[in-house]
């Protein structure tokens, strides 16, 4: 079971053609997460960051969407007991 210190999981959909954009974006918020390719399916990435920049991260992932499609598939925060 994780517990609130640790690093989560975010699995995120967006456009493959748009997956350097996204890595720079999140790369020039120095830390707030890291983005990891999902080899499983074109355009799945795993951002991996801590509770503490959750709000952020969703903020970024929000602001993207606007620009094109941002889907989160599945986010560990919420199987924190």
């Amino acid at each position: 079971m994780k517990k609130i210190n640790d690093t989560l999981k975010m699995k995120v959909l967006i456009p493959p053609e748009e997956i350097v954009f996204v890595d720079m974006v999140f790369k020039s918020y120095e830390g707030i997460a890291m983005l990891n390719l999902d080899n499983k399916r074109d355009g799945l990435v795993v951002l991996d960051y801590t509770p503490g920049t959750r709000r952020i991260v969703k903020e970024v992932l929000a602001d993207l969407g606007e620009k094109f499609e941002v889907e989160i598939i599945e986010d560990e925060y919420n199987n924190i007991k």
